[in-house]
């Protein structure tokens, strides 16, 4: 099987690119996958029949069009995955419905998987907590005890204030705040995925990320 997957940007893409293999077994032995990041998760348009703006490249504004334009081609060895952020929505089902509403569009509707995130990716660092500490010695314990698995608490944040030097409010005062976030998220990434595992992660919402695509891989 080869996946198809759409994320909203580079923090994403860089946990993937470790983290897959551990998923479905080494690159084309037999299932392949290719990984497309955009700008953000940006918002479900108010047409989704209509034609994107190509000035906005977040995921959900264009996600109507690639589900179409995967549909259209008919593969039945292609599978596409959604990876978004719940953030601060407060129904997760519901937001899971709006983005499977959209394969209504398409008139050939391809195999689809939608994940959510709760309430952002770094949820699945701290569930292998064991790998976050390998990658930051320094982790401060009293965090990761007091913070609750898959919350919506301003996840980013806790994490920031586990392993950051200084928390996270020495990080919002570096600098250009919002492209040092960034940068420092995709470190982040970087760094823990290279000892996550994905069998004692104690995410559920990495633990359903990783199930759907080994029950896909299987279909």
């Amino acid at each position: 099987m080869h996946f198809e997957i759409l994320v909203e940007g580079q923090t994403e893409l860089t946990a993937l690119s470790i983290l897959m293999h551990q998923i479905l077994g080494a690159f084309s032995e037999p299932h392949t996958w290719r990984l497309h990041k955009h700008r953000g998760i940006g918002r479900i348009p108010d047409d989704p029949a209509a034609k994107p703006n190509k000035h906005d490249q977040s995921l959900l504004h264009n996600l109507p069009s690639r589900l179409r334009a995967y549909g259209d081609e008919g593969r039945d060895d292609v599978v596409v995955v959604v990876l978004v952020d719940l953030d601060d929505r407060h129904d997760c089902n519901a937001f899971k419905r709006e983005m499977m509403a959209l394969l209504s569009y398409c008139q050939q509707q391809p195999k689809t998987l939608f994940r959510i995130a709760i309430e952002e990716l770094e949820a699945w660092f701290f569930g292998d907590q064991q790998a976050l500490k390998h990658a930051y010695p320094e982790t401060r314990q009293q965090v990761l005890d007091e913070y609750i698995q898959d919350s919506q608490c301003g996840t980013w944040e806790v994490l920031a204030d586990a392993i950051y030097p200084g928390g996270m409010t020495a990080l919002g005062l570096h600098g250009k705040r919002s492209v040092r976030i960034l940068e420092q998220k995709r470190i982040w990434a970087k760094e823990i995925c290279q000892h996550l595992d994905v069998q004692r992660n104690q995410s559920p919402s990495f633990q359903a990320f990783r199930d759907g695509l080994r029950r896909m891989a299987t279909t």
